[in-house]
C-alpha cells in the first residue's frame, strides 16, 4: 500500500534525466512509483505538489552542525530537513579529540542524515587557529578515530590557511592526506585565506598536485589569499590539471568566501564547479549563507540553468561521497529523500563576501522534506521575511 503520494508536481532529477509532471509514491519508506496519474489506496496520504519543483533531496556538502559544542555550530535539522536538505556533511567541526559527541549526542538527536569529515587538527574547530605547530596534529589518533568511526567519518578536512602555513608549509596538507590514505577516505582542503595580504605566503599551488581524484577543494570561489586565480586574473594550471584529473569542486560560500569575480572569470577560463553548498554555521545563516536554497539561487543568477543547480546540489555531491547508488536520485527503491521547493520569480539581489551584488530573477525556497518517508515541513526561513532573498526594487 502506498503510505504517501506527492501530487502533481515538477519532476526534476538530473540522475535519471527526467523532467516531466509526474506523481512520486512512498511505500515503507522507499520511492515505490514515479509515473503520470497514480491513484492512491485509500489510507495514503496525498499531498498536492502541483507548481512545486519535486527533487532528489538536497545534500549541503559543507556544513558545520556540531550543535551545542562548536560555538557556530547550526542545529543540523535547521539546515537540514526543515530547510528542504535531507544530507549534510559537517565540514571538519570535530578533529579527533573532540569527535566523541556526534555519534552519541549530534547523530541519534537529528532526524537529517549526518555525514562527517574529521578536522585534521586534534582540536577541530573548538578554538582558532586550530593549526599554529606540527603539534596541533596527533597523526595516530586521527587514524584511529576515522577507522572507529566509519562510515559516518568519510573523508579528512583541512583548512590550509593560517599561522601553520609559514611554520610548516604544504607539509600540513601531506600529514592530512597520509590520514585520508591510511583510512581509505578522502581529503577536504579549504583554500582561501583572509588573514593575510596577497604578499604573504599561501600553498594553494603547492597542495593542489597533492591531490587525487576523489578528493575535495572547497571554497572554490574564495576572493582571499590562496584564491585560484594568479596576480594577472589567470586560473592557476595547478587548478586545471587538478580538475581533469578527477579531484572533486565544491563552492561552499561560507562567510568570507564567495566572489562573484573570481566566479565569473573562473567560468570564463573553464573551470567547472561540481557542488553547490553553504559552509552554514549560526553567523552565517543569519547574516550571508542564509540556506541552501539561497545559495543555489546565486548560481541560478550566475547563468546556470535550474537542471545544473538540482545536479550541483544531489547527484554530484552524492557522487563525491561514493553514496551515488544511494543519494541524489529518485529511483524506484530507493530510501525516500525528497525535496519539494518553490521557484519564485522577481528582481532578486545577491551578496557576495566581498561586497559585490549581482541581480536575478528567480529564487528558490524549500516547501518541504521528505527523510526516510518521513514528511517535514519547512520552517519559516532564516531572514524575517522567510525564505526569499533581498529585492533590488
Amino acid at each position: 500500500m502506498t503510505d504517501l503520494l506527492l501530487k502533481g508536481g515538477r519532476v526534476l532529477d538530473p540522475s535519471q534525466d527526467i523532467d516531466a509532471q509526474l506523481d512520486v509514491a512512498v511505500t515503507n519508506g522507499a520511492i515505490s512509483q514515479v509515473a503520470p496519474d497514480i491513484a492512491p489506496d485509500p489510507d495514503t496520504r496525498v499531498i498536492d505538489v502541483a507548481g512545486k519543483l519535486v527533487t532528489p533531496g538536497l545534500i549541503d556538502l559543507h556544513t558545520h552542525v556540531y550543535h551545542g559544542v562548536n560555538q557556530t555550530g547550526v542545529d543540523p535539522d535547521l539546515a537540514g530537513v526543515y530547510a528542504g536538505v535531507t544530507t549534510v556533511v559537517d565540514a571538519g567541526s570535530a578533529g579527533c579529540y573532540s569527535f566523541g559527541g556526534f555519534p552519541e549526542h549530534v547523530v541519534p538527536n537529528a532526524r537529517t542524515r549526518i555525514v562527517c569529515m574529521l578536522h585534521i587538527s586534534r582540536t577541530g574547530l573548538s578554538y582558532q587557529p586550530e593549526l599554529s605547530r606540527r603539534e596541533d596534529i596527533d597523526l595516530e589518533e586521527t587514524v584511529r578515530v576515522i577507522l572507529a568511526n566509519k562510515p559516518l567519518i568519510q573523508g579528512v578536512k583541512i583548512r590550509a590557511i593560517g599561522p601553520a602555513v609559514p611554520v610548516m608549509g604544504v607539509e600540513i596538507v601531506k600529514l592530512a592526506k597520509q590520514a585520508a590514505n591510511e583510512t581509505g577516505v578522502r581529503l577536504m582542503v579549504h583554500i582561501g585565506d583572509r588573514s593575510i595580504n596577497d604578499e604573504g605566503r599561501t600553498i594553494t599551488h603547492e597542495l593542489l598536485p597533492l591531490l587525487e581524484s576523489g578528493d575535495i577543494i572547497t571554497h572554490l570561489f574564495s576572493g582571499n589569499a590562496g584564491r585560484i586565480l594568479d596576480a594577472d586574473g589567470k586560473i592557476l594550471p595547478e587548478v586545471m590539471d587538478a580538475q581533469q584529473r578527477g579531484v572533486f569542486l565544491d563552492t561552499a560560500h561560507g562567510r568570507q568566501n564567495f566572489s562573484f569575480d573570481v566566479a565569473r572569470s573562473a567560468l570564463e577560463q573553464g573551470v567547472e564547479p561540481r557542488s553547490i553548498s553553504t559552509d552554514l554555521t549560526i553567523p552565517g545563516r543569519l547574516n550571508t549563507v542564509h540556506s541552501m536554497v539561497e545559495m543555489m539561487s546565486r548560481f541560478l543568477a550566475l547563468g546556470f540553468s535550474l537542471e545544473d543547480v538540482i545536479r550541483m546540489s544531489t547527484v554530484n555531491p552524492a557522487s563525491a561521497l561514493d553514496m551515488e547508488d544511494t543519494l541524489g536520485s529518485l529511483a524506484v527503491g530507493r530510501e525516500a529523500d525528497i525535496s519539494v521547493l518553490e521557484e519564485a520569480t522577481g528582481n532578486w539581489l545577491f551578496h557576495d563576501t566581498e561586497g559585490a551584488t549581482i541581480t536575478g530573477d528567480k529564487a528558490l525556497s524549500p516547501i518541504l522534506t521528505v527523510r526516510s518517508g518521513e514528511v517535514f515541513t519547512a520552517e519559516w526561513g532564516p531572514r524575517p521575511w522567510g525564505w526569499l532573498p533581498d529585492t533590488a526594487d
